[in-house]
């Protein structure tokens, strides 16, 4: 098949010309022809699942959503048993799309001097993939194991490996003509030269003429300031995007900062020594500028937020009255600028927010859904915050995790809660 292709090079190369064509043009013709003899197919994903030694780690729960639409997949019974097993098969669009694998494992030992007995590992993780006609996506979530990890929380891991095989195939019964380089009855029979053709004659020198003016890249432009107080204040602004770019904003400034960027979506990161970092999410284009205010509080002493192993410790954690997904507004509002502050300081790329209920504040087969009601309403708050949602994942786990015992009013209040986990930095 490769021989013959270059065959057919050969012979639209070195075909004597008496009106020649480009090679572009011989390049584009190929191109056409090869493309009429490949059956481009749609776009296909598989997706696989492999799990852990089932004597040791229990399979609990899984669940499975391709671009937000739930995988009905084989029972943990059957995805316990060892090898590869076949999630789903299926033709999708071509284009992005979105994989969002849940799996829950429990220690299966019980042995009371085993440190995870009875453990649970619930871990969550998003693939953003790319399908194309003519090729099959293959994706395999698999669970690892990290034994030497001194955390038990981060003892087992999920993660996602990605493969691409094509589904076209050639027609190996036609082959391209090459496109002829002249034209009439004498092209009949023509067949490629071992010796090349006599080069033509050079033409006359000519001065080159200067390549054309290209007009000048579109700018948009983003006037910040930071104030405190009223005040301008010092500060360094980051902004990610299309491009990226960092300034310094000076104290006492009288005129907001002027940043040059390319037209698009940017995120711009703001921190000021003593005070909450911030971030905000902006749309640039070239028609006039963008102005950006940030009003900065100052840090307190006391953090709300700790940063403890793959997990965000809420101090004061907000609280949730029965039956509802919005937690108490006084138990959120110091908490989530001192969240923002974290996530812009610290090299955290994704969280998870994990939703809860207490075991009788709502019929049983509604807990699911109110839990993952409270993780969203956070992720809203965020998000409203300034926060990239494409740096949140959320999940409601109902009352399956109970953090206090659910006999009192106090315990239950404890247990209608949310809890934020690293998934990336």
């Amino acid at each position: 098949m490769k021989s013959a292709l270059l065959l057919a090079l050969l012979c639209a190369s070195t075909a004597p010309a008496a009106e020649p064509a480009s090679a572009d043009q011989v390049r584009a013709e190929l191109d056409r022809q090869l493309r009429e003899m490949v059956d481009t197919t749609p776009p296909e994903v598989k997706l696989l699942f492999v799990g852990l030694d089932p004597s040791v780690y229990k399979l609990v729960e899984v669940h499975f959503t391709l671009d937000g639409q739930p995988i009905e997949v084989p029972s943990v019974e059957v995805l316990s048993q060892p090898g590869t097993h076949v999630l789903d098969s299926r033709t999708v669009t071509d284009g992005p799309h979105t994989l969002v694998s849940n799996v829950v494992y429990m220690d299966a030992s019980w042995s009371l001097f085993s440190q995870t007995s009875g453990f649970l590992w619930n871990m969550t993780s998003t693939l953003n993939f790319q399908a194309q006609r003519g090729l099959r996506v293959n994706v395999k979530a698999s669970s690892i194991l990290f034994p030497e990890a001194k955390d038990a929380r981060l003892k087992v891991k999920l993660i996602h490996d990605v493969t691409a095989e094509m589904t076209a195939r050639l027609d190996d019964g036609t082959m391209p003509e090459p496109l002829s380089q002249r034209s009439g009855p004498s092209d009949a029979g023509v067949v490629a030269q071992a010796t090349p053709p006599p080069e033509p004659p050079k033409p006359e020198s000519r001065p080159t003429p200067p390549p054309p003016q290209q007009a000048p890249q579109q700018k948009a432009r983003l006037l910040v300031r930071a104030l405190a107080s009223r005040k301008p204040v010092a500060a360094t602004l980051s902004v990610q995007g299309a491009s990226a770019q960092q300034v310094k904003l000076k104290r006492g400034a009288k005129v907001p900062a002027q940043v040059e960027m390319t037209p698009g979506e940017y995120t711009v990161d703001l921190i000021a020594p003593g005070f909450l970092a911030q971030t905000r999410r902006v749309k640039l284009s070239g028609d006039k500028p963008t102005p950006l205010n940030f009003t900065l509080v100052r840090a307190p002493k006391k953090k709300l937020v700790t940063e403890k192993g793959d997990r965000l410790e809420l101090q004061k954690p907000p609280r949730f009255p029965e039956g509802k997904a919005a937690p108490k507004p006084a138990t959120i509002t110091a908490l989530l600028p001192q969240l923002v502050d974290l996530l812009v300081q610290r090299p955290i790329r994704r969280i998870r927010i994990e939703g809860y209920t207490d075991n009788k504040e709502i019929a049983q087969d509604s807990r699911q859904k109110l839990s993952e009601q409270r993780a969203r309403a956070v992720a809203e708050l965020l998000v409203r915050a300034g926060v990239d949602p494409s740096r949140i994942d959320t999940v409601g786990l109902g009352d399956t995790r109970p953090k206090a015992p659910n006999l009192t009013p106090g315990g239950r209040e404890l247990n209608r809660r949310v809890e934020l986990v690293i998934l990336e930095r």
